[in-house]
Formats: C-alpha cells, sequence, structure tokens
C-alpha cells in the first residue's frame, strides 16, 4: 500500500496556515486592543483637561463677576457723591435767591408805599390849594356883596333900596352857591383820586405778591448705592470620558476550524490503496507522468 505523501503534506499545510490564520489574527486583535487603549487615554485627558479648563474658568468668571461688582458700586458711590455735592449747590442757591426775591419784593413794596404817600400828598395839596381857592373867592364875593349893599344903602331910601339891596343879596348868594357845587365836585374828584391811588397801591403789591418766589423746601436725599447680592454659583458639571469604539477583533479558532477542516477534507479524498488523490490520478493522466508522482510503494 502506498503511502500518500502528497496528500499529507496539503492537510500539515491546510493546517499550518490555520495555525499561521490564527497568529496573524491574535496579532491583528493585539493591535485593535492596543489602539482602543490609546484612543481611551486620549478621551481620558481631553475629558480630565476639559474638566480643569472648566474648573478654571469658574473661579475666573467668579473673580470677574467680583471685580465688576466692586467697580460698579465705586462707580455709583462716586456718582452719588457728585450728585449730592450738586444737589447741595442748587439748595444753596435756591436760597439765596428766594433771600434775594424777598429783599427785592420788601423794596417794591416800600416803594409802593413811597409812591403812593407821595401821590396822596400831591392830590392833598392840590386839594388844598382848591379850599385856599375856594375862601380867597367867597371872601372876595362876601366884600363884593358888602359893597354892593353899602352903595346901594347911600342910593334912594324907600322900597327901591330895599329891592337893591335884595338883589345884591341874590347875586351874592347864587355866586356863593356855584362856588359852593364847585368845591362839592372838587371834594368828590379829590377823594376819587386818592381812592385810584389806594387801588393802585393795592394793584402793584398784588404782583409784588405774585411774583414773590415760595419758600425752598429742602429736597430729599438721594438714596446711596448698595452693592447687589452675591449671586448662587453653580459648579460646571465633570465632564466623563467618552467611550473609545471597540476594538474590530477577529476570530482566532476560525483560521484554525478552517484549516483542519480543509486538512480533513483533503485526507478524505486520499485513495489508500493507490495513495493519490483524484487530482494527483488527473494530473498523472493528463501529463503522462504517472511514474515520477508516485509517493511510496509497498516493499
Amino acid at each position: 500500500m502506498a503511502f500518500p505523501v502528497l496528500g499529507a503534506i496539503s492537510a500539515v499545510t491546510s493546517i499550518a496556515g490555520g495555525i499561521f490564520g490564527a497568529s496573524q489574527a491574535s496579532s491583528a486583535n493585539a493591535r485593535a486592543r492596543a489602539a482602543e487603549r490609546k484612543q481611551q487615554k486620549l478621551l481620558n485627558e481631553q475629558a480630565e483637561l476639559q474638566n480643569k479648563y472648566n474648573q478654571k474658568k469658574f473661579k475666573v468668571d467668579i473673580e470677574n463677576y467680583r471685580k465688576q461688582a466692586e467697580y460698579n458700586f465705586d462707580t455709583a458711590l462716586e456718582s452719588w457723591r457728585y450728585q449730592t455735592t450738586i444737589r447741595a449747590m442748587e439748595e444753596k442757591v435756591d436760597a439765596q435767591k428766594y433771600l434775594m426775591n424777598v429783599e427785592n419784593s420788601q423794596k417794591q413794596l416800600t416803594f409802593n408805599e413811597i409812591a403812593a404817600e407821595q401821590a396822596q400828598g400831591r392830590e392833598q395839596m392840590a386839594f388844598n390849594d382848591a379850599m385856599s381857592e375856594y375862601r380867597f373867592q367867597a371872601q372876595d364875593q362876601l366884600i363884593a356883596q358888602l359893597q354892593a349893599e353899602g352903595k346901594a344903602r347911600l342910593g334912594q331910601a324907600g322900597g327901591s333900596l330895599g329891592k337893591r339891596v335884595t338883589s345884591e343879596q341874590a347875586r351874592a348868594g347864587q355866586a356863593l352857591a356855584v362856588l359852593s357845587a364847585s368845591l362839592t365836585g372838587e371834594i368828590n374828584a379829590s377823594n376819587l383820586r386818592m381812592f385810584d391811588i389806594s387801588l393802585g397801591k393795592y394793584a402793584a403789591d398784588a404782583r409784588v405778591e405774585a411774583a414773590r418766589m415760595l419758600r425752598p423746601e429742602r429736597l430729599p436725599d438721594i438714596p446711596a448705592p448698595t452693592k447687589p447680592p452675591e449671586p448662587t454659583w453653580l459648579e460646571p458639571m465633570k465632564i466623563l470620558p467618552g467611550m473609545a469604539a471597540p476594538a474590530q477583533t477577529q476570530s482566532v479558532v476560525a483560521p484554525l476550524i478552517s484549516g483542519i477542516s480543509q486538512a480533513a477534507g483533503t485526507l478524505s479524498k486520499i485513495d489508500w490503496n493507490t495513495g493519490k488523490t483524484a487530482q494527483d490520478q488527473y494530473l498523472g493522466d493528463t501529463l503522462g507522468l504517472q511514474g515520477i508522482r508516485q509517493y511510496g510503494q509497498n516493499p
């Protein structure tokens, strides 16, 4: 019986190929797992850096807020002091204006009083002149009447004398009545002028009072600035590292199983009487190499 050397070699080759494929798969799996570990390490480092940055930024944000709040408060305090100073100056100026207005108003009232007294004095003088003129005219009229009566008495006696005397008295009385009426009219006119002077003074005083400034009141204080409350700070959430993509591993057993299966298939095809496979027989018949491809015979 011939030993099937070529078939055995083929089977061994299949098994060796399976072992080599398993080795390659194992090496590829090792590289894939190493790449996975490297990627995971990178993701862990990135998460750690991001967390450190977030913490640092959180502290910087707090510090910047407090600096800005302090700056805003100092600015508001400076503005408040400035406005308070301006308010005090305005109140002082208003008080000075009020005192000046009061003084000017008093001067104007005094002027109105003096002007009214002068006008009333002039009116009184005019009235006194009119009274003096009336007395002079009345006295002249009385003297003229007495003179006329005297002349009448020196004339003819009897009834004609009485008539002349009565006539002269009537003319004198008429003249005195005219003077009296003129005096009465002058008195009434003087009284009206006195009233107009008093009314004019009252109107002038009223205009002064209307133009008088109101007494300034102290304005309410400007509220002082206050600092805002400290906000509630929330620390940033810790970032967890991402998961690396799982390594794409190959089956190590599969090449071995495949090699063993191929070897078993090869061995199953050997003709143990001739020691050849069907493929070897075909090649030998075709090429005429039957003697060359002998794998051994029984002794």
